[in-house]
């Protein structure tokens, strides 16, 4: 067996109750110098997974392997995982620098002492805090007790990285940075790495694959663009993006060989590939997926346009976020600052004007009203 594969993990069937269902047959496999985002709305699963796979909880069914050892009952401290607690987890009493050094000082961790300095000293840098080294746990915040529990974890060689949640309490600008330089640095380890976060762009520009848990279940496994592209369900759909896919549910109706998507005053032509793969539904309700950025404006009484009253228009520089209220349900466009500023100027303006909607006839995706799964050929 080679080097390379002694370092694969392998979960399969892991299954775990408390008070209720928390995880229901995970199944999943990363490979040598992989690095595997998880993603899912808060209480999922994902840390759970994580305390699993470290050996901080049992799974009631389910193998894991790492390495090439079966992992049942071998001791967290004996797995080789480098794990990066959610809740930081650091020793109050020893500074940064003593934080991130203490994994290299551990019995079968040690390093010859000057070169664990120097390690240390690389990663704070990294990070951004060598000069917090001699800094206790108590005189830092949030987002400066994250970065040490990250150098904690990163100056170390495990079989398995675990981040969770490694950047979330970061400023927008840090944390831009860091996702870079942390998969820089981990591209360049022989170990698997699983990066957990509640934030689905985040996992889509880390992850060389993404997997997205719902309700301790896995809807989708597959590569940042095929999950982006293709999402395999509308929970999916919700998680990604910024703003994530518009959900529009409504009905199937048939006239001649046009098969249109309705709701209310909204009709929709709909193109022949999602028409066959409506062909697949098992009913007539149906949800449509309609991106922000395919939204295009017009006058409220131009051809094919659908009428809807401007809710909010939020401007983010070079680009703005325009939401619109079609009766009962909130729709968002991406659009440029030029279009939204003629929609009604500065944000708070144009409030209530009507306006005219062009849905893209491509790029829609159709999911099953009743179980919320994508329909084949979308």
């Amino acid at each position: 067996m080679s080097a390379s594969t002694l370092h694969d993990l392998a979960a399969h069937g892991i299954s775990k109750s408390f008070a209720q269902q928390v995880l229901q047959d995970i199944g999943i496999e990363v490979a040598p110098g992989e690095l595997v985002a998880i993603t899912g709305p808060s209480g999922a699963g994902k840390t759970t997974l994580c305390r699993i796979l470290a050996g901080l909880e049992r799974p009631d069914a389910g193998t894991v392997t790492l390495a090439g050892r079966d992992l049942d009952g071998v001791a967290p401290q004996q797995r080789r995982v480098a794990l990066m607690f959610e809740s930081y987890a650091l020793y109050p009493h020893l500074t940064v620098r003593g934080n991130a050094l203490s994994p290299l000082q551990a019995p079968g961790g040690r390093l010859d002492p000057a070169k664990a300095e120097a390690r240390v000293d690389e990663v704070l840098e990294l990070l951004e805090i060598r000069h917090l080294d001699e800094r206790l746990p108590g005189a830092l915040s949030g987002g400066q007790k994250q970065r040490v529990a990250l150098a904690r974890t990163l100056v170390q060689t495990p079989d398995l990285y675990i981040l969770d949640e490694p950047i979330s309490h970061l400023d927008a600008k840090l944390r831009h940075k860091l996702r870079g330089e942390i998969r820089r640095r981990l591209a360049g380890q022989h170990a698997p790495t699983i990066w957990s976060t509640p934030d689905g762009m985040e996992a889509l520009s880390v992850g060389d694959r993404v997997v997205v848990i719902d309700g301790g279940r896995i809807e989708q496994v597959g590569t940042p663009e095929e999950i982006w592209l293709r999402p395999a369900s509308a929970r999916v759909a919700k998680l990604l993006g910024d703003p994530p896919m518009n959900l529009i549910e409504g009905t199937l109706m048939r006239e001649g060989s046009t098969l249109f998507f309705t709701r209310r005053e909204l009709r929709v032509a709909l193109a022949p590939a999602v028409a066959r793969a409506a062909e697949q539904a098992t009913g007539a309700s149906a949800i449509l997926g309609v991106r922000p950025d395919g939204i295009t404006f017009a006058r409220p009484d131009a051809p094919g346009a659908v009428v809807a009253e401007i809710y909010s228009n939020e401007p983010f520089g070079k680009h703005a976020i325009v939401t619109l209220d079609l009766g009962a349900l909130l729709a968002k466009a991406k659009t440029s600052m030029a279009v939204a500023h003629s929609l009604g100027g500065d944000a708070g303006d144009g409030i209530g004007r009507p306006v005219g909607l062009i849905l893209p006839s491509e790029g829609l995706t159709l999911f099953d009203g009743t179980t919320g799964r994508a329909l084949p050929g979308n």
